[in-house]
């Protein structure tokens, strides 16, 4: 009887240290799953039926289901059924909500793999912009601090739309700026007026006061409700027609406008104005109607939220993402000129970002001082030394110089000027679209400089306009003749649009100082200055239709 008990007590307490250890796992996985996002146990956020539905009803065979849409879709690919990709893809969001991975993969995946497979560049954008919606409408709504999503965005944008990787990539660069004309109108650069305008109707109504029932009354009278006023806005970029005299003369056009953009940024391009202004303290003036502006604020996002040491190689990669585009901002970084055809998109360094690019690169080097990035910074000193001398800013360009040289002595040898002059005949021999646009805009803009100050076609100064002009045209016919066949990809905008847009910005630059106003006049004795606008206005560019 004894021996009995022993063995039932042993038995016993056998089971409880099972049932023990058995708790403790199960604790453990189920931190496992919570950490990797292997299942799903808190609530989403503003999901729509159809998710909420499929989280309730499905339970543990959502997993089963989208592993099944996975395979499905990659079948879909091989077949180039891409329109039924993008269905299941959809699917795949809704059924696994924080299953970020495969949104980025996805998103990735319809920007590069499927896009290339098209030969028009129409085609082709509508294929990226649908790897950016998915990310960006559809997994960040979920997942809306997510640094893996906010990664791949900003990589889409600094290397598929910012590079000239993709035969397609001034349209891409076209396109985008479009979008970002009429979604910023005539408030561009106006971030701190934008981030105070009400965010949603109830505080506009607020803002608004005693004429909130005068404008609930405009939208009845024109079967309207705010929804559909800001559907409308949407399709032409400024306040309707019908509504924009009533609007007036109550005086609040400016007001509804304000909220319908604010929303616009926030709701549908995850945009907030006070982040754009921070990033705009620490990099320097961007210009958000470009990928590298765009690129740095998804990279930026990403490393913020990777800061312990397990996340080291993830935050390394959002700080390469950030030097790679300042580093592209500092070259083609300014938009100059932008009409219908993507031959006439023009740009010029943003010389703004110089210094927040070579303080990147000097922060990631002390961070990760052995993953080869020293080869980049000097490559990007180089550059920025080349650049600065031929746009004339040569006592920065100096100061430059005397810093590479202690970054790099091997690399920067001799003196300033036969350095330039020598690294300038190495880049022309195979030149970049970049680096081409950049030298031949530096000679005009020097050459209508240095005209201003003539006080007649037999001065020095004049002279010297026409030396440094034929040279642009002789550094311009040269690349072009390079470029034959890869004009699209690689051509630069007419020789003449590029002269009247380098004149129209002396124009405008010497006329806005008061101590320069005679020079700017002074101009107008040699060549008639264009009156043209350079960038269009929002509602002159029509809503884009993507099939």
């Amino acid at each position: 009887m004894k021996s009995s008990f022993s063995r039932i007590l042993a038995i016993v307490v056998a089971m409880i240290l099972l049932l023990g250890a058995l708790s403790f796992l199960q604790n453990r996985m189920n931190g496992l799953r919570t950490t990797y996002h292997l299942t799903d146990n808190t609530p989403l956020e503003n999901a729509p039926p159809v998710v909420a539905f499929t989280s309730v009803a499905l339970g543990g065979f959502r997993g089963i289901l989208a592993d099944y849409l996975w395979l499905r879709s990659g079948r879909m690919q091989e077949e180039g059924k891409y329109y039924e990709m993008v269905q299941l893809a959809d699917w795949i969001v809704k059924l696994q909500p924080r299953f970020t991975g495969a949104h980025a993969f996805l998103g990735w995946n319809m920007s590069y793999n499927v896009s290339v497979t098209f030969t028009s560049f129409e085609d082709r954008w509508r294929w990226v912009k649908r790897g950016l919606e998915l990310i960006r409408d559809e997994a960040l709504e979920y997942n809306p601090s997510d640094p893996d999503l906010f990664r791949q965005l900003g990589w889409i944008f600094q290397h598929k739309m910012g590079q000239d990787m993709d035969d397609a990539n001034r349209y891409y660069k076209v396109e985008w700026a479009k979008e970002m004309i009429r979604l910023f109108g005539d408030y561009y650069n106006q971030w701190e007026v934008l981030d105070k305008a009400p965010l949603n109707e109830t505080k506009l109504m607020a803002v608004l006061n005693d004429r909130a029932a005068d404008f609930r009354r405009i939208l009845a009278e024109k079967n309207a409700d705010f929804a559909r006023l800001e559907q409308e806005f949407r399709d032409v970029a400024v306040i309707p027609e019908r509504f924009k005299a009533d609007f007036d003369a109550l005086g609040i056009s400016e007001d509804v406008e304000l909220c319908l953009r604010h929303r616009w940024m926030v709701n549908k391009y995850r945009l907030d104005p006070k982040y754009m202004m921070k990033l705009n303290d620490m990099f320097g003036e961007l210009d958000w109607r470009l990928p590298e502006a765009h690129a740095i604020y998804w990279a930026q996002k990403g490393m913020e939220q990777w800061f312990d040491a397990s996340a080291a190689f993830k935050r390394l990669s959002c700080d390469r993402m950030i030097f790679q585009a300042l580093n592209a901002a500092c070259t083609t970084g300014k938009l100059l000129y932008l009409k219908g055809d993507l031959r006439t998109l023009q740009m010029q360094p943003n010389f703004n970002a110089m210094d927040a690019a070579k303080e990147a690169y000097e922060r990631t080097i002390k961070e990760f001082p052995n993953n080869n990035i020293q080869g980049a910074f000097s490559n990007f000193l180089v550059d920025s030394v080349v650049r600065l001398y031929t746009f004339g800013y040569k006592k920065k360009a100096a100061n430059y110089f005397a810093y590479a040289k202690k970054f790099n002595p091997g690399r920067f040898p001799g003196e300033l000027e036969p350095f330039v002059v020598k690294e300038l005949a190495e880049d022309l021999v195979d030149a970049s679209h970049r680096v081409a646009e950049n030298v031949v805009t530096s000679y005009l803009f020097q050459a209508y400089t240095i005209l201003a100050y003539a006080a007649n076609e037999e001065s020095d100064e004049f002279l010297s306009f026409e030396s440094l002009t034929l040279t642009a045209k002789a550094v311009y016919d040269a690349y072009m003749k390079s470029a034959s066949g890869t004009e699209l990809r690689r051509g630069l905008p007419p020789f003449d649009n590029m002269r009247r847009t380098a004149l129209g910005i002396i124009v405008r630059s010497l006329d806005a100082n008061a101590e320069t106003k005679k020079l700017a006049q002074n101009l107008a004795q040699f060549q008639e200055v264009p009156l043209e606008r350079f960038i269009p206005r929002a509602e002159e560019i029509k809503a884009p239709k993507v099939k």
